[in-house]
């Protein structure tokens, strides 16, 4: 199996454990697996197979398929920590077509612009909010 489907496995691991309030060992004595199998399947080192799978899926009443299915969520923090690429809205695919229509070189001074105007703004902040701070004094 490959690196995403474990790491998928172990978020719907995890969210079944977390679902009845069970730790690994107790989950582990109810598939008939030890705590150090169970600890894998948690940290998506290895995943069930078989009839460990299906005894996984009867015990926490969830088909087996639910385990490989991505999880329904934007959360951006849960898409990262699956490897599960953000989706591009119509501004970002806009802008990178037109990216990538540019020469190299167009390329690298685009990108040495925009780093120089974000770091203008971060300082236009950074005074604004000195303004501030120093009106309320």
């Amino acid at each position: 199996m490959n690196t995403e489907t474990n790491k998928v496995f172990a978020y719907r691991f995890n969210q079944a454990l977390t679902e009845h309030g069970w730790n690994l060992s107790d989950l582990a004595r109810r598939v008939g697996v030890t705590p150090q199998a169970a600890q894998k399947w948690a940290k998506g080192i290895s995943i069930p197979r078989g009839l460990k799978l299906k005894s996984l899926a009867e015990v926490t009443g969830k088909p087996e398929h639910w385990y490989f299915m991505q999880p329904d969520t934007d959360d951006p923090e849960v898409m990262a920590q699956l490897g599960i690429p953000k989706k591009l809205d119509v501004t970002e695919e806009a802008l990178l077509a037109i990216f990538n229509q540019l020469p190299e070189a167009e390329k690298l001074r685009l990108i040495i612009h925009a780093k120089g105007v974000l770091k203008e703004l971060e300082e236009l902040k950074d005074d604004v909010g000195d303004l501030i701070k120093n009106l309320n004094r």
